[in-house]
Order: structure tokens, then sequence, then C-alpha cells
């Protein structure tokens, strides 16, 4: 029945209603016909030709006994007998119902009440006249006139019994031959039904523990096989894998392609199990592993390398070639108590820390402090939402400064949590968290409206035309920001060009959808800026579509060209490219005044943002900082 399983699922459908309806009907016709034989069984069959027998005996009897009586050879009281038993079977034949047919006879039922006649006639005769008398001849000799005609009836009644029977059995038969065609078809199409019942409880038993992309098993699958391992054996550990590049891949060619590199990669993953370790697609593009009989770690850090070796290998699908790489975490059960769940988890959390760390292919053993970043994550998570809402977030500043002049052109506004328990959340992290549990519009939004209002009383106190640079990522400039935008704009009443909107994540896709309100944005004056350049995050190509004011550099290429005097050059090229462009560029992370004046040496066509300049404030102790700045002589 394997061909069961390789049938569209239309033609399944369809099989199976018909298989069910067939066995329906089978059902059906089998209990009408069973019913139909019952009945004809416990018909009642007529007994008129028992009666007419009878009758013809008892007449024959009767003829005998008055014979006899004449003789002397019977008694008077032994011919009564005989006549009142003759008598007694006119009755059953004329009036019983089980002899309805012989009612419907017409002639036999005239001689049989001719008869009848007859006997009672000579009843006053046998009670009144002695047995020598002449007469009894005469009533002999009409009695025996009915002697032919009755055996002639009970001849007619004998052959109509016999083709009533032979009706009655052909009836029968053709009945017990459609019972039987509809037994085998209901015990067929049972049999059809049992088969894809246990057939398809076969399936679904295998879909439940398996992938069915891929046919690795699932979670569920994993649970069988960790339950199964003799003698709750403590000599493995899980390993889970997570692809880099998958989702650009995904993306970019869609997602049937990213299905057949999920195939690829499940299929290279086999390929490298022993028969004792097992293989699981958890979901997305996430694997895990279990690797049993290790004796120590170096067992699951040689085998970690391999599976990187091995993904890592290029894939040639529909004429392309493509490459992904896989980020590792393990945990053993060597020297742990927990139960497989829990090492599952620490292994996920190793996975993380290893993506976090590197963005090439790596492996990452879980370690205790790991269990403690995950919880204070899970906190953090659990709490941001609330905090967001009630306010509990402070906006903290830092200056922009303008190297031309030494002048502070703008601030950059950052928000910040201070946990109860964890201490300061930076902006960074706060953006994780918020992308995290989807309020990273409400949160970016917040940001924007407090920080313009602060900037609005700036303006009036200080009666400076400071700037105001917002970090806002794709998903708030997806979420109507121009509409945000010229709200704010009102209630703060600043003029459009005091406000710089920073996108601080350059998905190429993300940004060309939103090209049309960014343009909107520029049109009404507000300023631009465009995180990340000079990194693999930031392509060129956008730069095409996308009406900027400000490039701001990656804060660690930036680093990097700061501290290595070979590569100034490449500084002096980026601020040079920026200036042909006709945008400023702006140096993120000049952290000490070493660096501010190796900046000022190299170029001051820049504007610069890091400790160097002011550390982060907020806004009470920002404002002093202005105003000091604002008071001094420019040199």
């Amino acid at each position: 029945m394997n061909w069961l399983t390789q049938l569209p699922q239309k033609y399944k459908k369809f099989l199976i209603s018909l298989v069910v309806s067939l066995f329906v009907v089978s059902a059906v016709i089998s209990i009408y016909q069973l019913r139909q034989i019952i009945q004809l069984l416990e018909s009642p069959k007529s007994s008129t030709s028992w009666s007419v027998v009878q009758l013809q005996m008892e007449h024959r009897r009767f003829i005998n006994a008055l014979q006899l009586y004449r003789l002397g050879g019977v008694k008077h009281s032994d011919l009564m007998l005989r006549y009142d038993i003759l008598w007694s079977r006119f009755p059953v034949l004329l009036e019983g119902q089980e002899n309805a047919g012989f009612h419907n006879i017409k002639s036999a039922r005239q001689l049989v009440r001719e008869l009848f006649q007859e006997v009672q006639r000579i009843e006053p005769l046998l009670q009144a006249l002695p047995p020598s008398h002449e007469k009894f001849v005469q009533v002999i000799e009409r009695l025996n006139m009915y002697s032919a005609p009755i055996n002639t009836l009970v001849n007619k009644e004998f052959q109509r019994n016999s083709e009533f029977d032979k009706k009655t059995d052909f009836k029968l038969l053709q009945l017990q031959l459609i019972l039987s065609f509809a037994i085998g078809a209901l015990l067929i199409s049972g049999s059809i039904l049992i088969v894809m019942i246990v057939r398809e409880n076969h399936i679904n038993r295998y879909l439940a523990n398996h992938d069915v992309l891929t046919g690795l098993p699932n979670r569920a699958g994993l649970r069988e096989f960790i339950a199964s391992l003799e003698n709750n054996r403590r000599d493995y550990a899980i390993m889970v894998l997570d692809l880099n590049g998958f989702k650009g891949i995904n993306d970019s060619y869609g997602h049937e392609y990213g299905d057949r590199i999920l195939n690829v990669v499940a299929q290279r993953l086999n390929g490298q199990m022993r028969h004792c370790d097992y293989a699981v697609r958890l979901g997305g593009d996430e694997f895990a592993i279990v690797q049993t009989r290790v004796r120590s770690s170096e067992d699951c850090s040689g085998f970690a390398q391999r599976l990187i070796n091995v993904i890592e290998k290029p894939m040639s699908l529909e004429d392309r070639e493509c490459f992904v790489g896989t980020s590792i975490g393990i945990s053993t059960a060597l020297d742990s108590q927990d139960d497989w769940l829990t090492i599952l988890g620490q292994a996920d959390t190793a996975m993380y820390q290893a993506k976090q760390e590197s963005r090439c292919s790596s492996w990452q053993f879980f370690e205790g402090q790991m269990q403690l970043a995950k919880e204070r994550e899970q906190h953090l998570l659990s709490q941001f939402r609330d905090a967001l809402e009630n306010q509990h977030l402070s906006l903290f500043y830092q200056p922009i400064l303008d190297l031309a002049n030494d002048k502070v052109v703008g601030a950059e506004v950052q928000a910040r949590w201070e946990h109860p328990v964890y201490g300061w959340v930076e902006q960074a992290e706060l953006v994780d968290i918020a992308h995290a549990c989807g309020c990273v519009v409400a949160l970016e939004s917040w940001v924007l409206r407090a920080s313009t209002q602060q900037l609005k009383r700036w303006q009036h106190g200080l009666n400076t035309n400071l700037q105001l640079a917002v970090s806002i990522s794709s998903s708030t400039l997806h979420n109507d920001l121009l509409v945000l935008v010229n709200k704010v704009l009102i209630e703060s009443r600043i003029l459009p060009h005091r406000l710089i909107i920073n996108i601080i994540d350059s998905d190429q896709q993300m940004l060309l959808d939103c090209v049309d309100a960014i343009r909107e944005l520029r049109r009404i004056g507000v300023s631009l800026s465009l995180d990340n350049f000079g990194s693999a995050e930031c392509p060129l190509e956008l730069l095409n579509h996308l009406p900027v004011q400000y490039l701001r550099g990656a804060k660690s290429l930036m680093s990097d060209l700061l501290n290595a005097s070979d590569k100034q050059p490449m500084l002096i090229a980026t601020v040079m490219f920026a200036n042909r462009l006709g945008v400023k560029l702006v140096v993120d992370g000049v952290e000490n005044q070493q660096h501010l004046e190796q900046l000022k040496e190299i170029t001051k066509e820049v504007l610069v943002l890091g400790a160097a300049v002011a550390a982060w404030a907020p806004a009470e102790e920002f404002s002093p900082y202005l105003r000091a700045f604002a008071e001094s002589p420019s040199e």
C-alpha cells in the first residue's frame, strides 16, 4: 500500500471518500437484505395442504366407521367421536387465518362447504336411527360421492404449495447472493479503511517526530531519542547550530531556494553522524546534534569543527554558488545533573554567544555566566514594556562638534534605562530588547517626542541653533514616520532642519521600500544621516537612492583608522569622498584627546562624536555644558 502515500492529497481525499461511501452503502444493503431474509424465514407457511389432507383422512375414517356401525362392529359413541372429529376439520379450512390462500380458491371453498352441509344433515339420523336402518346406505353413498373431488383438491393443494416453496427458495437464494456480495464489499472496503487508517496513523506518527522539509527528526524526535538512552547515561553533549548568511540568501533568492539550502545542510549533517549520534532540525535555520559516547570536551570541539568545515563548503544550486556558515553552541551532560531540556537551552545560549562574538563560523561551550546573562536578558524583556509605558527611561545627550570651528553644532540623543537590579542599560541593548518584544516603534517614537521637547527648551533658554540627531530604525520608517515627524515638529515648534534622522540599520531592501517617505522628509527640510558608512551593512548603492546630508562612519572602522597611522590615507580618502558627494562625514568613536588632536591634524572637515568631546549626560547636566560652550569665545 505504499502507493497510497504517493498519491496527491486531492486524489487521496477522493479515494478515502469513495471507500467510506462503499463501506456505508455495503453496510446498509447488508442490513436490509438480512432483514428481508429474516422476514422471509419467519413468515408463516400456508397449512392448507395439511388441513385438506386431514379432512380427506377424517372423511374416509368416518365412512369406514359408519359401515362398521351398520354391521355392529363399532359402538355408537365411537361413531359420534369420528363424526365430531370430521366436523371439526371444516371450520379450520373455512375460517382459519392460516388458510388465507385457500379462501381465494372459490371452487375448493364451494366443495368443502357442500360437504360440510352434508355432514351437518346426517347428525340427526345418527342420533335417531338404529344401525340397521336402510338410510345409512344412502348416507354412505352420498358421502362417497365427495371422495374423488376431495382427492383432487388434495393433489391441487400439494401442487400449489410446491410452486410457492420453489418461488420462496428462489427469492431466498437471490437475497443470499445479494447479501454475499454486500458482505464481500463490506469486508473489502472495511479492510482498505483499516489499512489506510493504520497507514495514516504510521505517517502521522512519523510526521509528529520528523521535520517535513528535511526529513530530519524534530524536537519530539529528540525527546524520544534522549529517553531511549540506556540507564540514564550522561556521556552525551547537545550542540545547537544556527546558519550564518542564510537569511540573506533566503531574502535574495526566495524561500524555495532557501528550502533547498536547508536540505543540503541536513544531508551534510547526516553524513557526519555516527550510528549513535542524532541530528535534529529545531526549526527555521536551527539544527541540533546529540553526540553520544563523549569522553571529554575535546571530542565535542573536534566534532564541532568538522561540522563547520562541511557546512562551509560551497553549494551550487540552480547555477548559483552560495556559502553559508554556522555558529555552534555546545553543552555537555558529563558533569551535570541537569535534564536534557536544560542542556539544550544551555547549548542555545552558547550558540547566541558564539554568534555575538564572531561573524565567522565558530563554536562555543556553555559557561555559567552565559546563563546569568540569559536570565538578565529575560528579566529585561519581561519588564521593558512596563518601563516604557510608565516612562521610566531617561534621555542622555552627547555634543556633536564641528572641527572646522570647534563649535558644538548639535547633540545626539540616546535612551537609557536605569534598572533597579542591573543598573543602566545602554541604547544599543535597549533597541535589541525593543525589537525582541515588538515595541521598537514605540521606543523610538517616545525618544523623538521627548528629545524634540527638550530641544525646544534649549532653543528658548539658550537661544541656540542646535541640531538634534535621533536614531531611527527601518521598523519606524515603515510605520508612518513622516506623519510622526510632522506631528512632532508642530508640537515642539522647531524648524525641520534642526532635526537629523539618523538611519541606524541599513537593510537595503527595507530602506528602498521606504525611499518615498525618506525623500518626503528631506523635502520638508528634515536632515538625514546614514549610519555605519564604510561597513558591509551599508552598501554604496544606497547613496544613489537616499538624499542624505550626513554619512556617519562605522564606529569600529573610525576607531581602527585613528589607531593605525598607516590607515590615515583611507580616512582622508573617506572625507574627500563625502565632500565630493556634498555631504558631511561624522566621525564617531573619538574616545580620547589624543585621537581628537590626531584627527585635527588629518582633517577638520568632519563632525565629531565621542568621549573626547564630552561624555553622555542627561539634560540637566548637559544644559550647563551647552551654556558654557556657547559663552566661551571661539578660537
